[in-house]
């Protein structure tokens, strides 16, 4: 297989020759520039079309960001994978960056794992060369509220459990939830290490074998990387964390579910701006709607694509307080996804430590989660050798799933 090609930009000679090093003794093909001007001549004269472009923020004659814009605009490059480089970590300039149309930030520092990790992760997402949500969505899904109760933590553990049961596959789940996240306590496990012990070792030369130490396998196939046990430690998880932690998860599996809680932190935003997808779930009610107007609102002014929001609707009351169509007017957003009202079956399910759909995949509330769960992941598994073989659970869902 022919490796891929890497456009490097980057005015410092020395970290042009480390960077350059770096990817050169991963496999990749890579052509470098000092100057953005000569990178963008190069790109309209000589007929190549890179995999991947990698490019400082501050240049001279053109900085970083008017670069990635004029790359964006070329249509055989528009959807190139796109990673900026920069010494300065300020949201900012990562915002602005993001709003140019970057796919990922990178701080100089990098270290050579995490480097490999965050190209690894672009470059296979890039390479499935595909357009539209459900065939695009291979790699990272967060679930995610502004309010709290709303059924983030319980959408999370059965969407990661339902794509594992149904295409037979690994799926990783990340509880982010740092104020008190609860998977493991959901899925009966019980972690010996957190991402707190990651943090203390200050976020850096984190290699791929000590994480796979963290994550506390499910016998349905999901892996859990657990969140700390305590609101004290979760300080200790910072986005350093995050830039190790999530490249190993998405390359690890087909697919990484995030439980991103409902506390806009910088770790979650580090995460939320990576993801594929963003399932913004709130309950049928006034105060549910006002946080997920809130949150949309604040994606908008942090740069976020909104065609990868997806609300979710999770009753959580036996009635309905307010209309689907009233929820439209108030969000200008019509719901992805609706899961019925199951008290008991929910409840159940969090003191056994037994998710809904591994005991009751035949419950209205379990089949509609099955049914998100099949729509999130349909296009690219069913085509994908990873799926030759039809599971019990997939047998299933075609067999009662409404037509």
């Amino acid at each position: 297989m022919e490796s891929a090609h890497i456009l490097a930009v980057e005015d410092s000679e020395i970290t042009l020759f480390k960077l350059k090093a770096i990817l050169v003794r991963l496999g990749y093909t890579v052509t470098t520039y000092a100057n953005p001007v000569l990178a963008l001549e190069w790109l309209n004269t000589s007929g190549v079309k890179p995999d991947l472009v990698m490019t400082d923020v501050m240049m001279p004659e053109m900085d970083g960001f008017t670069f990635v814009r004029s790359i964006r605009a070329m249509p055989s490059l528009a959807a190139v994978p796109i990673i900026m480089l920069t010494s300065v970590s300020d949201v900012e300039a990562r915002v602005n960056g993001l709003k140019a149309g970057a796919d990922d930030y990178l701080n100089k520092s990098v270290t050579p794992t995490e480097l490999e990790l965050r190209v690894k992760a672009l470059l296979s997402r890039s390479q499935a060369d595909e357009t539209t949500f459900v065939q695009s969505v291979g790699r990272t899904i967060s679930v995610f509220s502004q309010r709290g109760g709303v059924g983030t933590t319980s959408v999370a553990i059965n969407l990661s459990i339902a794509i594992a049961q149904l295409w037979g596959i690994d799926v990783c789940l990340w509880d982010l939830a740092l104020k008190g996240g609860h998977c493991a306590t959901m899925m009966n496990l019980k972690p010996k290490n957190s991402l707190a012990e990651l943090g203390e070792l200050g976020g850096e030369n984190i290699e791929a074998s000590l994480l796979e130490k963290f994550l506390v396998k499910h016998e349905a196939g999901v892996y859990l990387m657990p969140a700390p046990p305590s609101v004290s430690e979760s300080e200790l998880v910072t986005s350093k964390v995050v830039d190790q932690v999530m490249p190993f998860l998405q390359v690890r599996s087909p697919y990484l579910i995030v439980d991103a809680g409902n506390h806009l932190n910088e770790p979650v935003m580090n995460v939320l701006e990576r993801s594929d997808a963003i399932l913004l779930t709130l309950a049928p009610d006034i105060a549910s709607v006002k946080s997920c107007s809130d949150a949309l609102d604040v994606f908008e002014q942090l740069g976020y694509d909104l065609r990868k929001v997806y609300l979710v609707i999770n009753n959580i009351f036996p009635m309905r307080l307010l209309p689907v169509k009233q929820i439209v007017s108030v969000l200008k957003n019509r719901p992805y996804h609706e899961i019925p009202y199951d008290s008991s079956g929910f409840v159940r399910a969090i003191n056994t430590g037994e998710p809904l759909v591994a005991t009751a995949p035949k419950s209205e509330a379990g089949l509609a989660l099955i049914s998100l769960a099949y729509r999130l992941s349909y296009k690219s598994m069913e085509t994908s050798k990873k799926a030759e073989k039809a599971s019990p659970l997939l047998d299933l869902f075609h067999k009662l799933r409404p037509q």
